[in-house]
């Protein structure tokens, strides 16, 4: 397998949420329902696209979590919700994805980001994690205006770093992510720490393992 391009998720893959988490707690919500947020932000957001709408991540998380302060009977206010948004200015690295930034770059192999969020706040979280030198671009969905995982985000992509899509790998946490780059024709690497397992009705990655760095050491 000819790698020359690694394409990383970035929330949840490459940076943690524990700083959500930290928000809702403040707030008196459980952290447990950060990822019920999170969760139900991606489903709009691929209702949507489906649908043939765009919205951006970050109106349909301020939109999903008034619900969730609602649906728990909490008080909130525009300012507080907005608090908690600011909070993905504030992500930390996971530990496995700074070794494996530096192990890539040794092996020269070009890094660029893909995410559903912003890319702006991406080059943020880069930059504040010390890891910026280690990724050439960061790309969104915000200019083709189709939610991962639609196959032509990942195919554009590539278009974009001049690289086939067979010598690209797709590098997440999430089931669905990894199987939608591995639907439009790239390879797939499943960081297994999160999920967990993928399901069943998946294609296979190319690449399993529960950290990144023993992903990127097979490379």
């Amino acid at each position: 397998m000819k790698i020359k391009l690694v394409i990383f998720d970035v929330n949840q893959t490459m940076f943690s949420l524990s700083e959500i988490e930290r928000l809702f707690r403040i707030n008196k919500l459980k952290k447990e329902l950060v990822e019920v947020w999170f969760s139900s932000v991606l489903k709009e957001g691929f209702a949507y696209s489906l649908s043939g709408q765009y919205i951006d991540f970050f109106n349909i998380g301020i939109n999903e979590l008034k619900k969730i302060f609602l649906q728990n009977k909490k008080p909130f206010t525009e300012k507080l919700i907005d608090n908690i948004m600011k909070g993905f200015e504030n992500l930390n690295v996971h530990s496995d994805i700074k070794q494996s930034l530096k192990l890539l770059k040794k092996k020269k192999i070009k890094v660029v980001t893909l995410t559903n969020g912003s890319d702006e706040n991406t080059r943020k979280l880069l930059k504040s994690n010390g890891i910026d030198k280690y990724v050439e671009r960061c790309f969104s969905i915000n200019k083709i205006r189709l939610w991962k995982p639609h196959k032509e985000v990942y195919l554009t992509t590539c278009k974009r770093m001049k690289i086939k899509k067979e010598n690209t790998l797709m590098v997440a946490v999430h089931g669905w992510d990894v199987n939608g780059a591995k639907l439009a024709g790239l390879k797939t690497a499943f960081i297994s720490r999160y999920e967990k397992m993928l399901s069943e009705f998946y294609m296979p990655p190319d690449l399993n393992a529960e950290n990144c760095y023993e992903i990127v050491k097979k490379l």
